[in-house]
């Protein structure tokens, strides 16, 4: 009997020894692999100023600030005005919403009265500007907050240089 528990004592250790054994070669093959991984230079496009220029939007006067399966928003620069437009693909829905005009846009960036607020939501935020307030945006445009200031910023900027 003294035998029997000996030889299961033995069996236990040898288990236990080959799989430490084989953990640390799976965890070595990863590492490796990794390394190998970590050491390859990134892929990178022939001409990067090409993929620069497709990402933005299709004209500096239109800024695209909201998207969904039914609907978009977008600001658009015409002259010396701001206007929003709603898409909507269903019937008698959308259309202009608003327009700021260069007076306003200046008062706007003079005061910095606009602002962009990411909420709580996973897909939506709101951004405000003038007496425009809680107007959507997608956060899959502007995954940070800063990036829709930056944007609204600079829209207005170009708008009220070109009047």
């Amino acid at each position: 009997m003294f035998e029997m528990n000996l030889e299961l004592g033995s069996l236990a250790e040898w288990v236990s020894a080959l799989s430490t054994v084989v953990a640390t070669l799976i965890a070595a093959i990863v590492a490796r692999r990794g390394y190998k991984e970590y050491l390859e230079p990134l892929e990178q496009e022939n001409d990067p100023e090409a993929a620069t220029l497709e990402a933005l939007p299709p004209s500096p006067e239109e800024l695209l600030v909201f998207k969904t399966s039914k609907q978009k928003t977008y600001l658009i620069a015409k002259g010396d005005r701001i206007e929003c437009h709603l898409h909507d693909t269903r019937p008698n829905r959308g259309g202009h919403q608003w327009t700021l005009s260069g007076n306003e846009i200046s008062r706007i960036l003079q005061l910095g009265d606009y602002a962009v607020n990411p909420g709580y939501r996973a897909r939506t935020g709101m951004f405000s500007i003038g007496s425009h307030k809680n107007w959507l945006y997608s956060k899959q445009l502007f995954p940070e907050p800063e990036y829709l200031h930056g944007a609204l910023t600079d829209l207005m900027t170009k708008t009220i240089a070109r009047a």
